[in-house]
């Protein structure tokens, strides 16, 4: 097993690597918006202070390389989101569940599909995980279309389960054999 903290992959014009601690104070100016807080789980807070950007990295980090692989998303050396997946557990532990997050100045440019293809990659060649699972709100369509461009299938769609803000929407569910 290699040593996940060492870990860079690159795309067209992305880096992803690791969260450091060196990261933390780079994570509220980009993290701290609503708009990314609506389109996650309660997990990730609004707002997004440097408390919250302390709990994450250091969340990602424990378990990196065996259970969680949490990349920082780098485009022209400035920080601009992350993806990663988490290990399933007990009879799912052969599998991942793929998340991902971009501040809104870097949506709709592509970059979320380059950075979870190349977490895909990631995956299927250098852990032993065999299958990727990952959801999206039903409020966010281009979650569905970044999905659906990284080889994703949809596989479910649980009607009405999501509330966030006092609001209801679908739960679209999606899969990929690695």
């Amino acid at each position: 097993m290699n040593d996940f903290s060492r870990t860079e992959r690159t795309t067209a014009r992305c880096l992803l690597r690791p969260w450091r601690m060196a990261d933390i104070p780079l994570i509220p100016p980009v993290a701290n918006t609503r708009e990314i807080s609506w389109n996650t789980s309660f997990r990730f807070p609004h707002p997004f202070d440097k408390a919250a950007a302390e709990r994450l990295v250091l969340w990602a980090r424990d378990g990196a390389g065996e259970d969680k692989w949490q990349f920082a998303i780098f485009l022209d050396g400035e920080l601009v989101g992350s993806c990663g997946a988490i290990r399933g557990a007990d009879v799912e532990a052969h599998t991942a569940r793929v998340g991902y997050w971009f501040g809104p100045a870097y949506w709709g440019k592509g970059l979320a599909t380059e950075a979870v293809n190349e977490l895909v990659r990631y995956m299927r060649e250098e852990t032993a995980v065999e299958q990727l699972s990952a959801s999206c709100f039903g409020w966010n369509p281009a979650s569905r279309r970044v999905l659906e461009k990284t080889g994703f299938r949809q596989e479910g769609l649980r009607l009405g389960v999501v509330r966030k803000w006092g609001k209801l929407t679908d739960l679209w569910i999606y899969g990929q054999l690695l």
